[in-house]
């Protein structure tokens, strides 16, 4: 599936075309085609691996906090490898198209990377507040928490510990 965007940053206008390729996404920019693989770690923020360098990207609308990445239109500030930008993206005429709906749910926790999940100090039912360890994860020979990204009730957790998990697997919903 081929969406089509207009992005203003600062006083430049830009088309990007972002394709779904296999799992990995096509993004055209500027006449230039990067393969892009994202997976998002808490809800707002994503691992991006662009041409196979790596980057960390949070998306927040000034006006109403975490901003999801499956709605692109609206004025967002971008955090970028700890760079600022003030971006417009709206849907470009040019293609048609637009995102798929997506499944994903706000309130999803995502495993930043393939590992192995050792503890889990949450539990369904649980009430946590923001930055609250949910599940802790060995990766590379290094534990690390996954943290609630917000305030909110465990809903459920969907590994359990033992459980080798694939990078952005689905580890817990909040609700």
């Amino acid at each position: 599936m081929k969406s089509s965007y207009v992005v203003r940053l600062g006083g430049d206008r830009l088309e990007v075309v972002v394709e779904d390729a296999g799992g990995t996404l096509a993004v055209s920019l500027g006449g230039s085609t990067y393969r892009v693989d994202a997976a998002e770690v808490v809800p707002g923020w994503l691992s991006l691996l662009v041409d196979g360098r790596s980057h960390r990207l949070v998306v927040v609308e000034p006006s109403a906090g975490v901003r999801r990445p499956d709605a692109p239109a609206g004025r967002w500030r971008v955090l970028l490898d700890a760079e600022t930008y003030d971006v417009e993206v709206g849907r470009s005429t040019r293609t048609g198209g637009g995102p798929g709906r997506s499944t994903a749910h706000a309130g999803d926790v995502r495993a930043p990377m393939p590992g192995l999940v050792v503890a889990l100090p949450a539990a369904a039912g649980l009430r946590v507040e923001s930055g609250q360890p949910l599940v802790i994860m060995e990766a590379m020979k290094m534990q690390m928490e996954v943290r609630a990204p917000r305030a909110g009730t465990v809903r459920q957790i969907h590994v359990a510990a033992g459980q080798e998990v694939a990078g952005g697997q689905l580890l817990a919903t909040l609700e």
